[in-house]
């Protein structure tokens, strides 16, 4: 598949400095066939991003994954990246419009533009589209009383629920057939997801759900589904939905139409607190059905300073975006970082179901044999009423030392041993006395130099008498005499190249 393919549509906004992309890897399907929707959001702020994602009528999320990436990028500081992933599945055909994704950071939000999808249509009808739990909701509502005009009506499986539980919520609209039959359109349900809940985008099948008589006349019956749960204790309301529908004035192909639309009344939920009997201690209100847990751990082998991977699965039926992560206690030597979260979504008899992934990286910092404890999962079983445990058995580690540390190229090879450099032998060999010397002697042997003329132009006297006479004349004597032992050749000593004949000495 080509990238072109891939970025087959994309939709990218700027927000306080902030990249957001939404795209999908295909424009066209048939029913049932099934699309990725990639948000990806780029920002330095360091400020919580929310996506917003938009109701995905015609579409079943079958699997959601949710990942962060820190990077760093030149001296502007670090670029953090959240990416939500999500497997949709076409659930009619026609043209869809996959709404604006909406971004929040701070105070700021933003909205990407839409995306237009084309779905095919396939063999598959409306009834079979259906899940058995609909089906059975709508076989046991009541029918309107009258059969001569449109009716809506909210259809709730039962007025009280558990927080966590699923709760079915189904607009339905009854149209008499001779009506049905006259429109050029089908009926327009719209239902409104209700605040304090977790909803799973609404469902709206084209073509008739149902058929049923009525005082002897028949009604089709068009609905829209949504999945909910409750996300806290108290009262849900659920806002009336509504039924947009038009019927030509005449039986001419080129009437006119009366628009008309109808709301249903609003209908509340009561939803009951999780029982606090049997609640396990650190209860964080997992909610499920038959819930169990898979531990992963690769390679195998592990070694000092190398990641392992480990992978904590929860399975079974509940709202999967929704389960907490499970503890693992790690013994002591090993550095945990979290990675990345997947969701896959399987349901089961219109049961909201699935499997959800948590991911590690453990680093073990010392070798020996470990044990890693038990990992267990307490949730709240809505099935059985009670609190239930699900566990994975306890696992035996040997971590191996590490491989030794290799440079990364080959070093130079070390310069021979040879005889020492002359430089290092006269450093070694003038010792402090002949620092000093090196020192105080050439500024004494300019100060004899301007002295010459003074001395040549005065009588001649011997220097022994001279020097028998005086203290100057002794010292000058000797003077000469060590400067004659340092610098035997007398040209040498006469001139500027004293200073250098000295400093070789």
């Amino acid at each position: 598949m080509t990238s072109a393919l891939l970025l087959a549509a994309l939709s990218a906004v700027t927000l306080q400095g902030a990249e957001v992309t939404a795209t999908v890897d295909r424009t066209r399907l048939a029913v049932g066939e099934e699309l990725m929707l990639t948000v990806r959001a780029r920002t330095r702020s360091t400020d919580q991003l929310e996506i917003i994602l938009p109701p995905l009528a015609g579409f079943a999320i079958v699997g959601s994954r949710d990942l962060t990436e820190v990077s760093m990028s030149g001296t502007a500081g670090p670029v953090r990246t959240t990416v939500r992933e999500l497997q949709l599945r076409a659930e009619q055909p026609g043209a869809i419009l996959i709404g604006p994704v909406g971004v929040r950071q701070g105070e700021s939000r933003v909205a990407t533009e839409p995306i237009l999808i084309t779905v095919d249509s396939a063999a598959a009808g409306v009834a079979t589209a259906l899940s058995p739990l609909v089906r059975a909701l709508l076989e046991s509502a009541q029918p309107p009383r009258r059969a001569d005009d449109v009716a809506l009506t909210m259809i709730v499986p039962d007025d009280t629920v558990r927080v966590g539980q699923q709760v079915d919520l189904i607009a339905a609209a009854w149209v008499p057939r001779e009506l049905r039959e006259r429109m050029r359109r089908a009926p327009l349900l719209t239902m409104i997801t209700p605040e304090g809940v977790w909803a799973y985008p609404p469902s709206t099948p084209t073509g008739i759900a149902a058929a049923r008589q009525v005082g002897g006349k028949w009604m089709d019956l068009f609905i829209t589904h949504q999945i909910v749960f409750p996300l806290a204790a108290g009262r849900v309301t659920v806002p009336p939905a509504s039924v947009d529908y038009a019927v030509p004035v005449t039986f001419s192909f080129f009437s006119r139409e009366e628009r008309y639309s109808l709301h249903s009344d609003s209908v509340s939920v009561v939803v009951l607190p999780l029982p606090a009997a049997g609640a396990p201690a650190g209860d964080r209100g997992a909610v499920g059905q038959g819930l169990t847990l898979d531990l992963r751990i690769e390679p195998a082998e592990a070694r000092v300073g190398e990641p392992l991977e480990v992978a904590a699965t929860i399975t079974g039926v509940g709202n999967v975006a929704l389960w907490p992560e499970p503890v693992l206690r790690w013994p002591p030597g090993f550095r945990t970082y979290p990675a990345e979260t997947e969701v896959r979504l399987a349901p089961e008899q219109g049961r909201i179901a699935g499997s959800k992934t948590f991911r590690f990286l453990a680093v073990p910092d010392s070798a020996g044999s470990v044990v890693l404890p038990d990992v267990r999962y307490d949730y709240f079983d809505i099935a059985a009423g009670k609190y239930q445990v699900t566990a994975a058995a306890p696992r035996a580690l040997t971590v191996a030392a590490g491989a030794e540390p290799r440079a990364a190229r080959s070093l130079p090879p070390l310069l021979p041993v040879g005889p020492e450099p002359w430089a290092d032998r006269v450093v070694r060999a003038l010792d402090v006395p002949g620092w000093l010397a090196a020192l105080f002697l050439p500024p004494l042997a300019v100060w004899l130099r301007r002295r010459r003329p003074e001395l040549a132009a005065a009588p001649h006297v011997d220097a022994s008498a001279a020097g028998a006479g005086t203290r100057l004349g002794r010292l000058e004597h000797e003077f000469l005499a060590v400067l004659a032992s340092h610098v035997p050749d007398a040209f040498a000593r006469d001139g500027d190249g004293l200073a250098q004949a000295l400093r070789a000495a």
